[in-house]
């Protein structure tokens, strides 16, 4: 992606061994131009074939998955039997 102009590479200032990954214009431009038949696979592929109760139990999963990884956060216990 670098070479293609799409993103740069910058030191980090708080650690040497890292960096920091800019996305150029060039790089938002690709985004913008990919979006929408991203969203429209996205949509053929994965949302249309679930239920209305299975897009709600998916928002609730993501949530919980959300709310574990925020920092300083505590995650909720399980529920139902352990897998």
């Amino acid at each position: 992606m670098q070479q293609r102009g799409l993103v740069t590479r910058e030191k980090c200032p708080d650690d040497a061994r890292g960096a920091i990954v800019v996305l150029t214009p060039a790089g938002r431009g690709a985004i913008d131009a990919a979006t929408p038949d991203h969203v429209t696979a996205v949509r053929r592929h994965f949302i249309d074939l679930l239920t209305p109760a299975e897009v709600e139990a998916l928002g609730a999963f993501t949530h919980r998955v959300v709310d574990h990884l925020a920092p300083g956060r505590t995650p909720r216990p399980r529920r139902g039997p352990e897998v």
